[in-house]
């Protein structure tokens, strides 16, 4: 918390005066540069642009939402067929691609919302088990904001910032997941191609054109890398900048209306949000009034608990601050609209006693070629979520920097460590977090500038991959709901008697599934692993407790190797692991990602006293691995696929690609986690014969690599054991490339690794769309003039290499960041062409293709054929980006000041 909560209060008791009447005359601080409000902000503003937008944001014309991708082959929900349920994500496209989404705003874990293109507040995610860890697909149609202006002698112009939302058909009938609503009927609207949306995360931009005066709004939330507070915090910013172009006076007004809603709808179990109130504060230190919309009701469940949502302004000299506690938000918007239509102003009172809805307006007037910037801000206290029918209940991360306190010594009654302590938090926070986001504003967007502003005006990265690192970083907000400030209850007992993340003072869970739409790896060591390098340089607390959480679950699990917590009820149940044999388990890349990680974070760090505290699972991770080798071999086995299976054995990440005995995927990763505890047993003064044991391992399983998979005929290093043929993959080299980043040995024979990667690009990157644009790197690749694979699985009898020969997108940036940093260490520019090629195809398809619907919905894959069959949305292995960046440009060098 900024100020101790004791003197906090203190503060607000002598500054919370009568409720204010007329505007009351604030000095502030001088408004910066027109472009950002503060100072090193990267771009230059537009004619009709109040502020900096930089070149790598994703521009669209404002509420002009594209009809989205249906391919015949694919699951025809997308033309307005009914679901067929779980049998979709066989199908490849459910959830389907959404075009129109937009900059989600709301702080990691504080539940979050986007502003769509239409300029309205939707889609949500709360996250708990209301609604399952996926977004709801709704907007709040009371939620918007309003401009009224009057130039000269002219009449009063007021219109809704906002667009009628897209009304998505198929042939078959409406499809709901690609539509949302409007706005309350009785506003006037935007209509579309009136403005300009822009995105780069965590900043949105939005320039309107139908008005005389220039109207811009920014909005983001204070993402911070490498700090906690800010970066959880439930806070919104709107900046709305104001210009007079004409040669008469101007008299403007923006007016934000907000309903007092609930986070989420229309899940089950329902969530009850009842006992609503408003009111209307003003602090006359900081100059700060805000409306705060709540609910305190004994029947409410966990999710809603004594919640509440405040709508704040600081308003500036020459502008005029009004308001309205309440009015009619089940209404059709009449009642708040007239008022600011006949004077743009709100009369300081209810307009009914339903505390469903509330507003504040801000007015100005502008001498020609005057100007002025309007903050206001949304904060929210949701301060808990919950899961398993609200048997589990946690407090969120932002609350511990409001009151909320853990427990901070082992006590069998209050849960061991990191349990939430009763009566700490003094909920009904709202208000106060406003308050100190106005307060605080401009040095909080200087702080989200330190690190923005070095990857966004960074020329060293390519425009396409500066707009997909930073709007990928989206869906750390808004796909992860929970990160949690404590445990509060749970009458559900832990997997193994005691939960993860209690072992360990100051940890933090976060819940960071794969996706929900397919896989539900929480601990984030699935395709988790390829956004590592994001969250080691800009998360590191979460990596960290992750991790911590991951360590303990590998001690408490009888095996060693623990399965997926439950996405019912996160970090209190998970999947037991079972007996390591040859042959017989599934995903065993799995326990070498997260060895490995372990390490990275130590290391990136300089965190060794974190390495001494995870090291216990990490040996016992390298053992589960070992029980994987047969006797007379030395590279671990997977599950085989039999032939002709209806269902694959899911032998690692690429879960549907058949594995012949070993695998040169996991064989890779077997070598990085013995070279990982190699490194890290000399460094922790491991017993010498231990250490030797390991290395023994390692040269003789790098011989059996070399010999196994190396096919010279083809040049490259073969995918499994075929009985016949060969065919290689296009992330042969994740390990290597890993191994490299950590300066470990090599895994793999350095003149082999570069034929393969010199001679078979173009057998990986020969698909183009309908334009002529590169589609990307198909997984695997077959030798010359072959068209039958050596191996194949059958998916429900139906024989289709889907994943063989899809482009998945996080696979292409990190095998791009794979011959980036090949190139660089071979001096070969031409593997450097490729690897930028590479990952910027995939960041075409995904951020610049408007119609397949791609963009804050980066698909697992798509089709070489056709980027309409795809499979996925919001997996997390597009986070690679981060590392494609690394190896253009070290983020150890870019990011110093996040990087500690």
């Amino acid at each position: 918390m900024k100020r101790p909560i004791p003197s906090r209060r203190a503060v607000m008791r002598a500054a919370l005066g009568a409720v204010p009447a007329a505007f009351l005359p604030l000095a502030t601080a001088p408004l910066a540069a027109a472009g950002s409000g503060v100072s090193g902000s990267t771009g230059t503003a537009r004619r009709g642009s109040g502020f900096a937008v930089p070149e790598p944001a994703l521009s669209r014309p404002f509420g002009r939402v594209a009809h989205g991708v249906c391919d015949p082959a694919v699951s025809q929900t997308c033309d307005g067929a009914a679901s067929q349920g779980p049998i979709e994500a066989l199908k490849g496209a459910y959830p389907m691609s959404v075009p129109g989404l937009g900059i989600p705003l709301g702080g990691v874990g504080a539940g979050s919302f986007m502003i769509n293109q239409s300029g309205t507040f939707g889609p949500w995610n709360f996250g708990g088990g209301q609604n399952g860890d996926r977004w709801q697909n709704r907007i709040l149609p009371q939620a918007a904001f309003h401009f009224r202006e009057r130039v000269g002698n002219k009449s009063a112009v007021v219109r809704t910032l906002a667009a009628p939302g897209p009304r998505n058909s198929g042939s078959l009938g409406p499809v709901a997941d690609r539509s949302w609503g409007d706005p309350l009927p009785a506003w006037t609207l935007l209509k579309p191609g009136e403005g300009t949306y822009n995105a780069l995360y965590p900043f949105g931009w939005i320039d309107y054109t139908a008005f005389e005066t220039d109207v811009s709004l920014r909005f983001y939330s204070p993402i911070v890398a490498g700090e906690d507070r800010r970066t959880s915090l439930p806070v919104a910013y709107f900046d709305v900048r104001l210009t007079n172009r004409s040669t008469a006076v101007a008299d403007v007004s923006v007016m934000f209306t907000m309903p007092n809603a609930p986070g989420n709808v229309g899940g089950t179990p329902a969530t009850v949000r009842k006992g609503l109130a408003s009111r209307v504060r003003t602090n006359r230190t900081t100059g700060v009034t805000g409306v705060t919309l709540g609910s305190d009701d004994p029947s409410n469940t966990a999710d809603a608990h004594k919640s509440e949502w405040t709508i704040a302004a600081r308003p500036a000299k020459g502008q005029k601050i009004t308001y309205t506690t309440s009015w009619n938000g089940d209404g059709d918007g009449s009642d708040v609209y007239k008022p600011f239509r006949d004077s743009g102003a709100l009369g300081n009172a209810r307009l009914d006693d339903s505390a469903t809805a509330g507003a504040i307006a801000v007015q100005a007037r502008l001498e020609p070629g005057g100007s002025t910037l309007i903050p206001f801000v949304l904060t929210w206290d949701f301060p808990q979520i919950a899961y398993a029918d609200n048997k589990t209940v946690w407090m969120r991360r932002y609350t511990n920097f409001y009151g909320a306190r853990t427990t901070d010594r082992t006590n069998a009654s209050a849960g061991g460590y990191n349990a939430y302590i009763p009566g700490s938090y003094p909920f009904h926070q709202s208000f106060a977090i406003a308050d100190d986001a106005l307060d605080d504003r401009e040095k909080n967007l200087r702080a989200v500038h330190s690190w923005w502003d070095a990857i966004a005006g960074n020329s060293a990265y390519p425009k396409e991959l500066r707009t997909a690192a930073l709007n990928q970083l989206n869906q750390v907000a808004f796909k992860m709901p929970l990160w949690e400030g404590g445990l509060v209850s749970s009458a559900v007992a832990p997997t193994h008697g005691t939960r993860p993340g209690s072992h360990t003072p100051g940890t933090h869970l976060y819940w960071s599934p794969d996706s929900a739409a397919g896989g539900n790896n929480g601990m984030g060591s699935d395709v988790g692993s390829y956004g590592y390098m994001a969250y080691s340089y800009l998360f590191p607390s979460i990596e960290r407790d992750r991790l911590r959480a991951v360590a303990e679950s590998v001690m408490l699990d009888p095996y060693g190797n623990p399965g997926d917590p439950d996405v019912n009820n996160p970090w209190i149940t998970l999947a037991e692991g079972t007996a390591p044999t040859p042959d017989n388990q599934e995903f065993i890349d799995r326990p070498a990602k997260r060895l490995y990680r372990m390490y990275a974070h130590a290391r990136f760090h300089g965190d060794w006293d974190f390495l001494e505290s995870v090291y216990p699972a990490m040996k016992r991770m390298m053992a589960f691995l070992q029980a994987l080798v047969r006797s007379d071999e030395h590279l671990p086995r997977t599950r085989p696929t039999p032939e002709g299976a209806m269902l694959p054995a899911m032998p690692n990440t690429y879960n549907s690609i058949p594995a012949l005995g070993r695998d040169v995927y996991d064989s890779g990763l077997y070598l990085l986690a013995l070279a990982v505890m190699v490194k890290a047993g000399r460094r922790l003064g491991e017993d010498k014969a231990t250490v030797t044991a390991w290395q023994q391992a390692f040269d003789r399983a790098r011989t059996e690599f070399e010999d196994v998979f190396w096919d010279d005929a083809n040049q490259w290093y073969r995918y499994t054991e075929y009985p016949k043929g060969s065919a290689v993959h296009l992330d042969t080299f994740y390990a290597q490339h890993v191994a490299e980043r950590l300066g470990l040995p090599d895994l793999v024979d350095p003149r082999r690794y570069r034929a393969q990667l010199t001679r078979h690009y173009a057998r990986f990157t020969a698909d183009r769309d309908a334009e002529g644009n590169l589609l990307g790197a198909r997984t695997m690749a077959l030798p010359d003039g072959v068209t039958q694979w050596p191996a194949l699985s059958s998916i429900l009898g139906v024989a289709e290499p889907r994943q063989e020969i899809a482009v998945f997108t996080g696979t292409n940036y990190f095998a791009g960041a794979t011959y980036l940093a090949a190139g660089a260490r071979f001096h070969d520019a031409a593997l450097r062409r490729h690897g930028i090629e590479m990952a910027s195809a995939v960041s075409h398809q995904v951020w610049c293709v408007d119609e397949n619907g791609f963009a804050f919905d980066t698909p697992e894959a798509y089709g070489t054929s056709n980027a309409a069959i795809y499979s996925y949305p919001a997996y997390e292995r597009a986070l690679a980006v981060w590392d494609t960046l690394d190896a253009i440009d070290s983020l150890a060098t870019v990011l110093p000041s996040a990087h500690r």
